[in-house]
């Protein structure tokens, strides 16, 4: 039986926090969760597009890691229970859900870990160029995706901020068309593009700023070991992996 541990509102609108079983659940008061974790084990990414979302990290030795969105930091921490040198920074607009994410989900305080308060688009549209190895962008509200992630302008100054060899992974709740402008920027600013489909919904995009080639034995040895440390499998998400020019919609 799920049991509600806490509930506020913001001028966002409201925010749940809610529990069954080993799990904890954060939903802005919809049918869609924004977050789950293991109570026992946060580290363990209970959402199957998240463990596909950690597989950006093949493509990029990443020393600084930013994360558009909180939630209840799942990914927030696994990233920094398996890369506890790199900086990680969470950008997340709403105050209430770090707050949260701080007090339900136990969110670590650590030196290399910074959450800020801060609309995702300006953050990026302020951000150092060059100085982000690999941006994760998950932006969701009540209804579903934010529509910031499709704005062409947002794509741009995401490629400005990552380095030469930088990577962008981005959460798409269906794949954009590829007349689209979001579309058509990613094309024109990225290199490389791989996609994986989320069986239950969602896209999840790995936009490359430099060359790499998915089926080359670098990159699955990098996957086969990734899918080692973390013990999630991610080896059998890297194969369904493909490049964005031969997916069928």
């Amino acid at each position: 039986m799920q049991k509600e541990l806490y509930r506020t509102e913001d001028k966002h609108g409201c925010i749940i926090v809610t529990e069954r079983g080993s799990k904890r659940v954060l939903s802005f008061d919809s049918e869609f969760q924004q977050s789950c974790v293991y109570v026992n084990k946060l580290y363990y990414l209970a959402h199957e597009y998240t463990q596909i979302m950690m597989l950006g990290l093949i493509f990029v030795d990443a020393k600084n890691m930013t994360l558009l969105g909180l939630g209840g930091g799942g990914l927030v921490h696994s990233l920094n229970h398996f890369y506890p040198k790199a900086a990680i920074k969470v950008v997340e607009i709403r105050q209430s859900v770090i707050d949260i994410a701080y007090d339900w989900f136990d969110i670590p305080i650590t030196e290399n870990l910074k959450v800020v308060c801060e609309d995702a688009s300006d953050y990026m549209q302020q951000a150092r160029a060059s100085s982000i190895d690999i941006l994760f962008s998950d932006l969701y509200e009540a209804q579903g995706m934010s529509s910031v992630q499709a704005q062409a302008k947002f794509i741009n100054n995401t490629h400005k901020a990552l380095c030469d060899n930088g990577t962008l992974v981005l959460n798409f709740h269906s794949m954009p068309d590829e007349t689209s402008p979001v579309m058509k920027e990613i094309r024109a600013m990225f290199r490389e593009i791989y996609v994986c489909d989320v069986y239950k919904g969602n896209w999840v995009l790995f936009c490359n700023k430099s060359e790499v080639i998915l089926d080359s034995d670098e990159l699955k040895e990098r996957a086969r070991n990734l899918a080692k440390e973390v013990e999630m499998p991610l080896f059998y998400y890297y194969k369904q992996m493909n490049n964005i020019n031969s997916i069928d919609r």
